[in-house]
């Protein structure tokens, strides 16, 4: 009962009442008429204290008061309540937006016809959450070309609270390009799914900038925010900016930042189905590859022109064993360790994505140990949880001869690198590998991890 009067409180105080006020309001709508030194005594203060507050909530129809001696005061159901603060407001609205109204069309005060306009770059200091997400709504409502939103941790749920989700909406409509930079996460995907799908959503780890940037013109940066997604934020501080140098190079930072973040669809997939469906990105070399082709062909390597290409040298064909591949990538500057490394990385991160459901870090690497040995890639053995060091023994990628297999002499221990960063965010620091060219052999190779 406690835990739920504190979220009404709450409530109350994000629409403008005094947590006093608040309180006194949910004492009377759980109690029968009571005089304000009995209420005073239930919610912690003064009989006077109360006497003053409850005819100030009487005044504006939130609480009522019989006609008899002493007073006694009686309350609303919350939802009533509600009502008439919705109601309140309303009139408050119409009241300023009249004079606004009266003032603009009174030519006899010349201070409304000042032009302020300047071609100086300016900055304001812009405070509380509702203040914020106002001046928000305004900019994007005046947007012509692209709106980049940065929705850090919880920014997803300060904008569908406010009206500049309504803002995004007709901008939308209107052909404005809307791109979001965002963090998600299993909690906040489903706000995410509730959003437009003609706004291109991407997602960046550990994304903690909240903000929203208007046709390289104007610019909203938070610069504090509440730890809690459902305060009201009123400490919360942004700076508005209006400088058309400082948004020019704002916005080579977000191109930069969004060509590096990831799909919200594979993102999607991750968190909800253990999937990964991000394409690879690999570097494939240095240097010009026409140079390094140019090179191979004055050696004396050229294709043999039929389907099933044949790399010759002064007319004699080239025999590269296991090797073929290797030796053509090498002649494009191409080294295939490290192809064959990116790809054992991201085998390892979908494997421990796959085994995310498993929060405990002993199960998890029991599961990891039996399946590297169904597998038939060895017996792993780790120093302690989280693993700082792991050996494999009679490791099978190299096939008993390293000089074969060197496609995969190095893939198992990119696997294993890749489980570590995605479970545990560590990197290899120094790896030894064993294998023996004895027939039958098997490899024994060692993994240390940065702490």
């Amino acid at each position: 009962m406690e835990n739920s009067n504190d979220q009404v409180v709450e409530k109350f105080t994000e629409a403008g009442l005094e947590e006093k006020h608040a309180k006194l309001i949910i004492d009377l709508a759980c109690h029968p008429p009571s005089k304000a030194s009995e209420i005073g005594k239930r919610v912690g203060v003064s009989r006077m204290d109360a006497y003053n507050s409850l005819r100030k909530l009487q005044e504006q129809g939130l609480v009522k008061a019989t006609l008899d001696k002493p007073i006694r005061f009686f309350g609303m159901r919350i939802e009533e309540v509600f009502q008439q603060i919705i109601r309140i407001k309303e009139m408050d609205l119409r009241r300023i937006q009249h004079n606004l109204e009266n003032l603009s069309s009174n030519s006899e005060i010349p201070i409304m016809s000042v032009d302020q306009t300047s071609d100086e770059d300016t900055f304001s200091v812009l405070k509380d959450r509702h203040t914020i997400m106002a001046t928000i709504e305004s900019v994007v409502a005046e947007s012509e070309e692209q709106i980049w939103l940065l929705l850090g941790r919880w920014g997803i749920l300060h904008l569908l609270r406010s009206g500049a989700k309504d803002a995004i909406e007709e901008a939308i409509n209107r052909g404005v390009d809307v791109k979001i930079v965002a963090c998600i996460d299993k909690k906040t995907i489903r706000f995410f799914d509730s959003l437009n799908d003609r706004i291109e959503v991407r997602h960046h780890e550990d994304f903690n900038l909240n903000g929203v940037f208007v046709d390289e013109e104007v610019g909203i940066q938070f610069v504090h925010t509440e730890d809690t997604p459902t305060g009201r934020g009123k400490e919360d501080t942004a700076i508005l900016i209006e400088s058309g140098m400082l948004l020019t190079a704002q916005s080579e930072l977000l191109k930069i930042q969004w060509r590096a973040a990831k799909s919200y669809h594979s993102i999607r997939s991750k968190i909800l189905d253990g999937v990964m469906t991000e394409p690879l990105r690999l570097s494939l070399g240095e240097g010009s590859f026409y140079e390094h082709f140019r090179t191979s062909l004055q050696a004396g390597m050229s294709p043999k022109p039929t389907s099933n290409a044949v790399l010759r040298k002064n007319g004699s064909e080239v025999k590269f064993g296991n090797e073929l591949e290797n030796e053509t990538l090498s002649a494009l500057g191409i080294d295939s360790a490290i192809l064959f490394e990116h790809i054992g990385s991201r085998i390892g991160e979908e494997l421990a994505v796959k085994l995310q459901h498993i929060s405990d870090d002993s199960l998890f690497w029991e599961t990891i140990i039996q399946e590297w040995s169904e597998m038939g890639m060895g017996e792993i053995e780790i120093d302690k949880l989280p693993p700082t060091k792991i050996i494999v023994k009679d490791g099978s990628a190299c096939g008993g001869n390293p000089n074969t297999s060197k496609f995969f002499c190095n893939l198992d221990e990119s696997v294993l690198s890749g489980i570590l960063m995605e479970r545990h965010g560590r990197k290899v620091s120094t790896s030894k590998r064993e294998c023996m060219e004895t027939k039958n052999c098997s490899c024994f190779y060692e993994i240390n991890f940065e702490e």
